[in-house]
């Protein structure tokens, strides 16, 4: 993966990306396939929806190539991902732990607990 600001802030990755925090734009940044997106909280929430009403089984039991890949656009984004089945099952497990890390966090300040 390539070299990140240092004023972004690992939330969660995985074997195929990241998701980064930055507080200086309040912005959650997606590193997929060596590309960056930022995202507002509703925005990647909105995005993190749309991956998850994916059809997987549909997907893995029809052969036409039709159901070969998904098209998803991100909202207030220019780009497009073109996903595989594999593909995302990945993406789906980066923005669950990256939802879940956020969370975490979030259960912790709330509690008085500080997180270096």
């Amino acid at each position: 993966m390539s070299t990140v600001p240092s004023t972004w802030k690992e939330i969660y990755r995985n074997e195929k990306g990241a998701v980064y925090q930055c507080d200086t734009t309040c912005r959650l940044i997606l590193e997929f396939w060596d590309t960056h997106t930022a995202f507002s909280a509703r925005d990647f929430l909105q995005f993190k929806r749309m991956v998850e009403t994916v059809d997987l089984r549909q997907m893995a039991l029809h052969t036409d190539d039709a159901y070969d890949v998904e098209i998803l656009t991100p909202p207030r984004t220019d780009r497009c991902y073109v996903l595989t089945l594999c593909e995302i099952v990945q993406l789906r497990d980066l923005l669950n732990g990256a939802r879940l890390m956020l969370e975490l966090n979030s259960l912790l300040r709330e509690r008085g607990c500080c997180l270096a």
